[in-house]
């Protein structure tokens, strides 16, 4: 993506890493130390839907659909095959009213196939022009933990001169969280979709 081309709107900087040694309490205790702006505790599912074969030269892999007070379905797309820290992201907003059944039928339509569900609940600590979160991941029938993660994530609501900007931000942040045991060594490299996904 060329520099002019960047818009932070349909863009998703983000740094991941596995949280199952970190505890809740110690992010906590940071992130209040960093004075956060606003905090936001959250829970929902997530569905996602592998992507017809027909889309793989474009680079989609698979649709979220998000439930929820917001619900919204997301595509996104690598800008790195080696890693999901830069990625196009497009968020489709929808109606509170929507159910899975018709998103169920809309996206089976376009060729889309169901392929797992997880239950997320986040803690979002907003800062300026990024925000920082501990999630846990668990499994929707059973509500067992599957995995903790903390992302680092430039905002979409931010202004950034370019997307420099918005990764020295991120990357210092990360730098901040070292005390955590946060560094660029255990950065993930894989995203929800390419741990959680099914072989169907």
């Amino acid at each position: 993506m060329e520099q002019q081309d960047f818009n932070i709107k349909i863009m998703e900087l983000e740094l991941k890493y596995f949280a199952d040694d970190i505890s809740l309490a110690k992010f906590q205790t940071l992130a209040e130390e960093l004075n956060y702006k606003k905090l936001l505790v959250v829970g929902g599912l997530d569905t996602y839907y592998t992507a017809p074969d027909i889309l793989k030269d474009t680079g989609i892999e698979f649709l979220r659909y998000r439930h929820g007070l917001t619900p919204e379905l997301t595509f996104k797309i690598k800008t790195n095959q080696n890693n999901n820290n830069s990625r196009i992201e497009v968020d489709l907003p929808l109606s509170k009213k929507i159910t899975k059944f018709i998103i169920n039928k809309f996206v089976n339509m376009l060729g889309f196939k169901e392929n797992f569900e997880i239950y997320k609940e986040c803690y979002i600590y907003f800062y300026d022009k990024i925000d920082i979160v501990y999630y846990t991941v668990r499994d929707k029938e059973e509500g067992k933990v599957l995995a903790k993660f903390i992302e680092i994530e430039a905002r979409k609501d931010a202004k950034f001169t370019s997307e420099e900007e918005a990764w020295k931000l991120v990357k210092e942040m990360e730098q901040n969280m070292n005390v955590l045991g946060i560094s660029p060594q255990n950065r993930l490299k894989r995203s929800m979709w390419e741990i959680f996904r099914k072989d169907i």
